[in-house]
């Protein structure tokens, strides 16, 4: 199997816990939503996955992610279908890897066709999962279906619509992204207290409900949204 890059925290902080997901290469609109939600060093930041590719400035996100966690911030960046694929890249031809990461817009991600090192390390460094005293964090989801769920990465970075089982999963609520989900929906999911919540609001999307990029904060469980404002959004 797979390595598993897993993070397990034992006890609850006495400190803000902050979800974001599927950033998507939209650095301004990440930018604001940091502003927003005034990041202090002492918070906890959650990337769940799906922070690069689509959106006009990949290296520009992974450049911020890089400078918060040498300014000795707590950042956790989780890997998504998108690091992945980027990673995969790695063992391309150059001529691939360039025609590849052109059509994900994230060409600047290359140096002479190679993955700059900085986000290639840092890319490797992604947790397929964080576990929490109260939530599992997970890009995709985990195959329930099979015997090993904590072990199944291909899973946890693609899984769509994830079900979650607190029966299951030690009773914990998974957050996850990957899924482009209504705004209504979401707070519906919260309110019901829903064993999973999609906290992916399709920033580069222009369908109704979406196009916002989605802040959560675990303690508390309230949202705190950024409108995408970025110069064009990637339609479907």
């Amino acid at each position: 199997m797979p390595k598993v890059n897993r993070l397990i925290f034992d006890a609850l902080p006495l400190k803000r816990r902050l979800a974001v997901s599927d950033i998507h290469g939209c650095l301004e609109t990440f930018l604001a939503l940091l502003e927003g939600v005034r990041l202090k060093k002492k918070d906890q930041l959650f990337i769940v996955g799906d922070a690069i590719n689509r959106g006009p400035n990949s290296a520009g996100v992974l450049d911020l992610i890089l400078s918060l966690k040498e300014k000795q911030y707590q950042v956790f960046y989780l890997r998504g279908n998108h690091e992945q694929i980027v990673l995969k890249s790695h063992k391309n031809t150059i001529e691939d890897r360039k025609k590849l990461l052109k059509s994900l817009k994230s060409k600047n991600l290359l140096k002479a066709g190679e993955i700059k090192a900085p986000y290639l390390t840092l890319l490797k460094n992604t947790y397929h999962y964080v576990e929490l005293p109260d939530y599992y964090l997970v890009h995709g989801g985990f195959n329930l279906r099979g015997t090993h769920p904590f072990e199944d990465t291909f899973s946890m970075m693609n899984m769509k619509r994830f079900e979650g089982d607190r029966e299951r999963l030690n009773q914990k609520t998974v957050i996850t992204g990957h899924s482009p989900t209504a705004i209504g929906t979401i707070t519906n999911n919260l309110q019901k207290n829903k064993a999973s919540i999609c906290i992916d609001n399709g920033c580069v999307n222009t369908k109704k409900g979406q196009g916002n990029l989605l802040c959560l904060e675990l303690n508390s469980q309230q949202i705190i949204l950024q409108k995408n404002i970025e110069a064009k959004k990637i339609p479907l």
